[in-house]
Formats: structure tokens, sequence, C-alpha cells
């Protein structure tokens, strides 16, 4: 029995090369389980997990993978059962102080005559210490020794040379050896003895060629760390006459070689010639054909063009005529406007020109809304609605359709995270399902189980008590739904634009429209007329009429305030009452001037009204209701 020892990085490399690298194999040449300790066995991914999980109590040992190979004698291969196997390799790790620590024992037969055993074993012991490697070689040779005896096994001994391992070499055949291998690399080149001794004594070899007296060189031997072979005492092949005959057979083989390269050569460039001339003639061909085809082409563009043009201009002129007879008939058709229409129907123009400058920039926005929903149309995926995104810039009147894009992006990626939860596990669990090593286990009735909710889309939901599951056949379930769709009607999110009025309800708007001004005096060091303008503007406001200030001081350093008042006769009967009744009572206050049409006065002091201000005049003290302030 021999070992083979090498400490290294990965159990993932070792463990799927010693068990699945022999998947392919009959059955009775698979890799084989004999025993393990720490780690699971129903799959090589989790052995190889538990290999790892252990490692990490000292993760700073690099190299924490054991791994040795203990072959056997083709002579005890009747007595070594499975059970035999697995106590020489846990007698070994006894030896090797491979104890309280994860190891797998595999069995491998896959050539006959050759019975070994790998044993992988973890540096790092349970208790998180490290497993020493050192005189690993020595202490295995110790421990062979012991375990031949104790199991009765075949020792190494009697191995012919050229069947030792190059490594278990010593002395004479060490150098022999490797006298040997030099000249087999050297032959492989040289064409010549002087190119061949040139190589060998660079690789410290002693050439030693023997001639007669004559000078002819009749031998060859060769010397290594002291040790001298004649060359037939190395091999037959590379005695004297058989380097020579190998070399001239190279040296044939050379100029035969060279020679097929030249002609190769001569015949590849004798080809390029060829190939360009065609390649000349066949440009020189295709340049002709294309100018030809752009004459004609130019030709048929240039008429084509012209008779667009003749049939456009026929067009314009058609359309026009059919225009001017068009609003002739209309004209015809259509009365002549009412007189106060005809009044602002100029105005009316300018209102209409206003309010679709006002609209351009709404319109040019929902036509940027349009296109985010037409390139979502064309690319309903992540990317197209990114893009919207960050080409909104961050737009606040969008708001409410980021907030709609980053739902449909949760909503993909929900979607996507319960398929990959469920449908995307299918291979998996179809792998786990056919169970490990040794059969099914817990793991596999698992799978089976989750892969019935796969398949039977009818099938009810788990119990609470199977709560792995009960979550599995949740997300089964929602990933058989339809993917939430991308993309919206461009429409929700338009800005409205703003209606303006026809040319009757511009024109009636207008005419019902009334301005005065109200020039209010506050004197200097009169605090009780202090903020009497102020007061009468927040009122005449709070009627719905429309007021501006400004103001002056004069030259008595008076403050001289100026009141542009609006308002409209179509506003409610009411407002327009309690407005004519504060502007009549300004007009007969002290330090107020109420500057206003006659008509207009007239038009909003109706009968009523007079009735209303002649009550008030006999009510002491009721002007000051109205909280204008002044005197």
């Amino acid at each position: 029995m021999i070992s083979r020892t090498v400490i290294g990085r990965s159990f993932g490399g070792l463990a799927r090369y010693l068990v699945e690298g022999h998947k392919g194999q009959e059955v009775d040449k698979q890799a084989e389980l004999l025993g393990s300790a720490g780690v699971r066995t129903d799959t090589i991914a989790h052995m190889i997990a538990d290999f790892n999980l252990g490692r990490q109590l000292h993760p700073e040992l690099g190299k924490a993978v054991w791994h040795t190979s203990l072959s056997f004698n083709p002579d005890d291969a009747a007595k070594l059962t499975g059970e035999k196997m697995r106590a020489i390799a846990e007698d070994y790790l006894q030896e090797m102080k491979l104890t309280g620590t994860q190891y797998a024992i595999i069995r491998h037969r896959d050539r006959p005559g050759h019975e070994h055993v790998h044993i992988i074993a973890n540096r790092v012991a349970d208790d998180g210490h490290t497993i020493s490697d050192s005189n690993s070689f020595l202490r295995s040779k110790e421990a062979l020794t012991k375990l031949i005896q104790r199991h009765e096994l075949t020792p190494p001994q009697g191995l012919r040379v050229e069947k030792q391992h190059p490594q278990h070499l010593e002395g004479a055949d060490k150098a022999r050896h490797e006298v040997k291998a030099a000249l087999h690399q050297a032959l492989a080149t040289a064409t010549d003895r002087p190119a061949l001794l040139a190589t060998l004594r660079a690789q410290d070899i002693t050439v030693r060629e023997y001639a007669t007296k004559a000078g002819t060189v009749v031998g060859i031997g060769f010397e290594k760390d002291g040790h001298a072979f004649k060359g037939s005492a190395v091999a037959r092949e590379y005695s004297l006459a058989g380097l020579d005959k190998q070399l001239a057979v190279n040296q044939v083989r050379q100029q035969a070689e060279q020679a097929r390269q030249a002609a190769a050569q001569e015949a590849a460039a004798q080809e390029l010639r060829q190939v360009a001339v065609q390649l000349a003639h066949r440009q020189a061909a295709e340049r002709q054909a294309a100018q030809v085809a752009q004459q004609q082409e130019a030709a048929r563009q240039a008429a084509q063009v012209a008779q667009r043009q003749e049939a456009d201009r026929q067009a314009v002129q058609l359309a026009q005529r059919q225009e001017a007879e068009r609003q002739a008939a209309q004209a015809a058709k259509v009365p002549a406007l009412p007189a106060i229409e005809r009044k602002w129907q100029a105005a009316h123009q300018n209102y209409t020109a206003e309010l679709a400058q006002q609209n351009a920039p709404i319109q040019a926005r929902n036509k940027i809304v349009d296109s985010y929903s037409q390139h979502l149309k064309a690319q309903p995926n992540e990317e197209g609605i990114a893009a919207v995104v960050k080409a909104m810039k961050g737009d606040p009147s969008l708001a409410a359709l980021r907030t709609e894009l980053a739902r449909q992006v949760a909503a993909q990626e929900t979607h996507a995270n319960q398929w990959a939860a469920s449908y995307g596990k299918q291979a998996e669990l179809q792998q786990q399902a056919k169970g490990g090593f040794w059969g099914k286990n817990a793991a596999s009735r698992a799978a089976e189980e989750k892969l019935q909710f796969l398949t039977d889309k009818a099938r009810p939901l788990p119990g609470l008590l199977e709560p792995d599951l009960l979550a599995f056949a949740r997300a089964a379930k929602a990933a058989a739904r339809p993917t939430p769709p991308i993309g919206f009607d461009a429409r929700t999110y338009y800005q409205p634009e703003k209606v303006g009025l026809s040319l009757t309800e511009y024109a009636a708007k207008r005419e019902a429209e009334r301005q005065l001004v109200v020039r209010v005096q506050e004197p200097v060091g009169d605090s009780q007329a202090t903020g009497r303008a102020d007061a009468l503007q927040r009122s005449l406001t709070s009627k719905g009429a429309t007021v501006s200030a400004s103001s002056t001081v004069d030259a008595q350093g008076n403050r001289v305030i100026e009141l542009t008042v609006q308002y409209s006769m179509e506003q409610p009967r009411s407002e327009v009452k309690q407005l004519s009744l504060m502007l009549d009572w300004a007009a007969k206050q002290p330090g107020y001037q109420v500057q206003e049409k006659e008509a207009d006065r007239a038009q909003r002091q109706a009968p009523g009204q007079q009735d209303a201000q002649r009550e008030q005049a006999r009510t002491p003290g009721k002007s000051q209701g109205f909280g204008y302030g002044g005197r």
C-alpha cells in the first residue's frame, strides 16, 4: 500500500472531481462513499457546504483541504471489501492525528487492479484549531508501515524501476530516468548530433563520445549526478546508432516540412495574386455598374421631384380656389353679427390669441406625455420606464405619473421574485426529488410536495403548520398570474387646457364690466384717517370687486391713495347692491372722491337700491357700520 497527500484550498473542486467525475462510468466502476463524519452525504452540494462551513471556524487558513489517496497492492484485491477499506482509512486518520474534524472516505475502482480510496479531511478541527501538515510525508510513511502490519497487507516491495513513480526513484535509477527523459524531449526537435548534445549539456548532462584511433565515433555515453551510463543502457534506441537514425529521420522530416511549407506559401501567394486580380476586375465592374445606376436613379428622382412639384402647385391652386368659394358661400349664409358682438370682435380675437398662447405650453406638455406613453408601448419593460423617468427630469407636474411607474416597476419585481421563488426552482426541485446517494429523504419528499403545486394549479394551499410549503405555494399561485403590464393612458395625465368664451359670451361679459376710481386722502397726523383706504379696499374686495391700489404724497405731505375698482353687472344682485351702497357712502364722505361715469352710476343705482340708501340716511350712525374708517 502506498499513499500520496496533497494540501489544497478548494473542497468544492476536489469533492466534485472525486464523486461526479465518475458518474458517467458503469455502475460497478462509479465512486462509492465508504464513510464520513460531520458532513451531509445526500448531495455533493451539501457535502461541500458543510466542509466550507467548518472551515469558517478558522477563516484565515488558506489551505484547509487535506487530500490523501491510499493505493493497494493488486495482490490484496480479494480481501479489500468496502468495510475493510473503510477500517484502513479510519486507522490512517487516527495515525495522522486527523481526529475531531470533518472527513469523507470515497472508494474508486475505475481501473482493474488499481484499488484505492480517497480521504478528504478538514484541517480546521471542530474546536477551531488547525491540524498540522508538517512532516506529512514521513508521518504517512510510518503510518503505512503500521497499517500494513495491522491489516496484513502486501508491502510495496519489488516494484520495477521503470514502473515506480519518478518521485520514489533514488541514486542511479533517478539519474537514468532523468537522462532518458531529457533525451526523449531533445530528440523531438533536434536534427543533428551537435544540437542534441548542446541541449543535453544545458541540462547538466555530460556526454562522452567514444572514437577509434582514426577519429571515427563508435559509441556514446552519458553522465548525470556522478552516475555514468552507456547510451544503450539508458534505452536501446539511445545507442549511437539509434540516436543517429532518429536524427536522420528528424532531418528528413524537417526538410520535408520545410519543402511543404515553402510550397504552401507559394501556393497561397499565387492564390492571393489570382484573388487580387479577380477582385480588381470585380471592383471595376461594380464601380461602372454603380455609376450607371446612380445616373439612372438621379434622373428618375429628378423626374419624380418635377412631377411632385407640379402636382403640389396644382393642388395648392385648387385648394385656394375651393377655400375662396367656401368662404364666399359661408359669408352669403351667415347673418351679420349683432352690434354688440361687432363692437367686441377685435378684442375677442386678441383674447382668443392670448388664450391660444396660454394653452400652447399645456398642449406641448400633453404631447410629451403622449410620447412617454408611446415609448412604453414600444418598450414595455423596466428599461423603458427608466428612460421615461429620466426624460421627466423631476417635473413636479408629473409626480402622479412617476408614482404610477414606480408602482409598475415594483409590481414587475414582485412578480419576478415570486416566479424565481417557485417556477424558477423547478429544475433544482426535480433534481432534489431524485434523492441522494442513499435514496429518498426528507428534502426529496419536500421537493416532491413543492413540484405538485407547480403542476396542479388547482391544488389547495397547505395549512399554517407548514410555513415553508405555504410560502412556496403562495408564490407559485402568484407567479402563475399574468405579468403586470407596463404603460399608461396618456389622457389620464393630461393638464386641462383653458376653455375660452365664445364671441357672444365675451361681448356680454365685457359689456357688463364697469370701472371707476376712488381717491382717498389720509392727512398727516390724523390717526383716525390712517388705514381707511385699506379698509375700503378690503370691503369692496369682499363683495366681488377687483381693486388695485397706488399711493402718492401731495405737497402738504398727506398720503393720497387711488383705488381702481372693477366690477361686473353680471355679479349677484346682492353683491352689486352692497357695492353700490359702499360707493355712494364714500362719495359723500370728506377726504373721499369717486370718479365714475354717470351712465354706470345710474345703472347700478336701481330704484330698490335708492330706497336702501334713503333708509340708511334716516338712521343716525349707520354710515360707521361699514367699518371703512375716517369721519
